[in-house]
């Protein structure tokens, strides 16, 4: 990874300066920037000390950059006096370089400790060249992961909340700079956002979310996760495992350290964050495939975004995971479909990448393998106009027990009309399924009859007319006589026996049928037209024609 050209800045308490002896910066590069400032009030504590140990270094943020800076005690100056110490300073406005370039500047020497013997005060210092650090995983026995442990998992609770300070040891006990090895270990998109100190930083105008001091204070307290986090790392890096530079957040590099060990959990026993862990991880196709454990993610992220990105991401990323969260909530759809059953949320259809045409080929395909809905009401009955319209092949003809609803629908809906029609004329053979479906039809409409009269058997018609009738007012039997008389199976005397007589109205009502249709029905019985006219016209006593009528059939 290539590095960054830095303004550099020298600031000294004894040598003279660019703006008189002592106190000042002596040199800084051409593009130093004017907000970072040149003064003593300027820069502030950053210059305002001789570091009482000797030495004191951090990293920490103004505005987008990120301000590098080193303070080293000197000697007396030429005059013999004392107290005397520089501080070099580095400017990044990428805000790019961060605690670990600073270590591997001061690890390398390439912060000066004191200045060159032939320097003069100048405006014109060269750019630094910064490196992005290399990252190499530290070798730790069981006793510095013990004492590592402890600061870390610190700094973890810290990182977690996403802002305060917190406190590293200078060395362990073994002698090695703790933040060389916390830095190393910590993956570098989490850490961007730290600033770290050694020395003091009193209003240093630092604005990092996350201050690390390197000093002996205590640790801060940390739970009982942030630790276990803390000791796999370094029990990890141990082994040469380092987490990945691009794990930006701590739900992440959980992912990263524990979702294998949660994936092997009842997933009903975990947390939204350690759902969402499993699956960002590599295990999270084979977790998904077990059980009910894709419907529990869904679930879980109809009401937690942190899953749901997750899970979004997870079908995005794996052709077997979307494979099987579709093929999970397309089943819970059908099952809504034929059984009735509470449907998927609406995200979880959104996820799945579900579509209404989807659907209405699932529906084709599950009623060609034989499986009938339970109840065909308005929304059902939408889903297969829909399904027809888009040219699904799908069978109506033993669609649901609902004949009377079938009926209502094909009825209602010309693209189902049309289809049932086309189907009928396909069918192999009539059933007694065709005989109730045809019934209901009729007392639906009865222009069935006429649109279906080229594929219905002549003689199946009578006791479907008769148990048609039976169910209809007088405009229904009217109207259905009339299509009978008018129909293939005229001239048999049906619209009389098994319509007009068949349905059992009473006699009034008969009796207006019979004054209104009376020719017609006459002549669908056999009588020649001209007598059934007269006898129409003459209308005679209604109540001996249907004495004789029925005492002749």
């Amino acid at each position: 990874m290539s590095g960054r050209a830095c303004p550099q800045a020298l600031y000294t308490s004894a040598s003279r300066t660019l703006e008189g002896p002592g106190f000042g910066v002596y040199a800084h590069s051409p593009d130093w920037p004017a907000e970072v400032g040149r003064t003593r009030k300027a820069l502030g504590a950053l210059v305002g000390f001789r570091p009482s140990d000797g030495e004191a270094y951090g990293v920490l943020s103004r505005g987008t950059g990120r301000l590098l800076h080193r303070a080293v005690a000197a000697s007396a100056d030429g005059f013999g006096r004392p107290g005397n110490y520089l501080v070099h300073l580095l400017w990044d406005d990428s805000g790019r370089l961060g605690v670990r370039e600073l270590l591997a500047l001061r690890r390398a020497g390439r912060f000066l400790d004191a200045l060159p013997a032939d320097s003069a005060p100048t405006a014109e210092l060269p750019p630094l060249r910064v490196a992005f650090a290399d990252r190499a995983a530290p070798a730790l026995n069981p006793d510095e992961v013990d004492a590592l442990t402890p600061p870390l998992a610190g700094l973890l609770a810290t990182l977690a909340a996403g802002a305060g300070r917190c406190a590293l040891p200078l060395r362990t006990a073994s002698g090695r700079e703790a933040a060389e090895v916390v830095f190393a270990v910590l993956p570098r998109a989490l850490t961007a956002a730290v600033s770290l100190s050694a020395g003091p930083r009193e209003d240093d105008g630092d604005t990092a979310p996350v201050r690390v001091e390197l000093s002996g204070a205590a640790p801060a307290p940390a739970g009982p996760h942030d630790t276990e986090r803390a000791r796999t790392l370094l029990e990890a890096a141990s082994k040469g495992e380092l987490a990945p530079d691009d794990l930006a957040d701590v739900r992440r590099l959980d992912a990263w350290l524990f979702a294998d060990a949660w994936a092997e959990q009842d997933p009903a026993g975990l947390s939204a964050d350690q759902l969402a862990s499993v699956l960002e991880s590599s295990a999270a196709p084979g977790w998904l495939a077990r059980g009910t454990t894709a419907d529990l993610a869904l679930a879980a992220a109809a009401g937690n975004p942190t899953v749901e990105a997750a899970l979004r991401a997870a079908v995005d990323r794996w052709p077997a995971v979307a494979e099987h969260v579709r093929g999970r909530v397309l089943g819970a759809l059908l099952d809504e479909v034929f059984d009735g059953t509470e449907g998927p949320a609406e995200l979880a259809v959104e996820v799945a990448g579900i579509g209404q045409g989807d659907l209405c080929a699932a529906l084709g395909e599950e009623v060609r393998r034989g499986r009938r809905i339970a109840r065909l009401d308005r929304a059902t009955g939408q889903l297969v106009e829909q399904a027809l319209e888009r040219g699904v092949d799908l069978p109506l003809l033993g669609l649901t027990g609902e004949t009377w609803e079938l009926a209502l629908l094909a009825t209602r809906r010309p693209v189902v009309r049309e289809a049932l029609v086309a189907q009928w004329r396909r069918a192999p053979g009539w059933t007694a399924e065709h005989g109730a479906l045809l019934g209901h039809l009729l007392v639906a409409d009865p222009g069935w009859l006429g649109r279906l009269e080229e594929v219905v058997p002549v003689a199946v018609l009578p006791p479907v007319l008769r148990w048609a009738a039976l169910r209809m007012d007088v405009a229904g039997v009217e109207s259905l006589a009339a299509a009978v008389a008018a129909g293939s199976g005229a001239g048999r005397g049906w619209a009389l026996r098994e319509v007009v007589f068949g349905s059992e109205l009473p006699a009034a009502e008969v009796d207006q049928v019979l004054g209104r249709r009376l020719e017609l029905l006459l002549v669908d019985d056999g009588w020649p037209r001209e007598i059934a006219e007269s006898f129409a016209r003459g209308r005679g006593d209604e109540n001996s024609f249907r004495r004789r009528f029925r005492r002749d059939g």
